[in-house]
């Protein structure tokens, strides 16, 4: 019984881990513009070229903005799906 049970264990592990490996990586659906830059499908960190972009969110997830590149610093502002603004900083990270 102990063995069954230590083998049902170990397999239920395994499918656990490839489901978990099997899952694709998530990116917002839609456009993201920072300043006259597109990102299509954009996930992770986009730093500008400018201080103080202006930032066009056509996707369906938050922008966050960030006061330093590499989304570094204190968060300075959020850019809602739909809206459109100049941030204060110089990066924008999104899903």
């Amino acid at each position: 019984m102990l063995r069954t049970t230590a083998t049902l264990a170990t397999l239920t592990a395994a499918a656990a881990l490839a489901v978990s490996l099997a899952s694709p990586v998530s990116a917002a659906n839609g456009t993201l513009y920072i300043n006259r830059a597109e990102y299509v499908d954009p996930s992770g960190c986009y730093t500008s070229g400018s201080a103080d972009p202006f930032v066009y969110n056509q996707t369906d997830d938050v922008a966050v903005a960030y006061l330093l590149p590499n989304c570094q610093g204190l968060v300075t502002g959020t850019v809602w799906p739909g809206d459109g603004k100049e941030i204060v900083g110089s990066s924008v990270f999104i899903r």
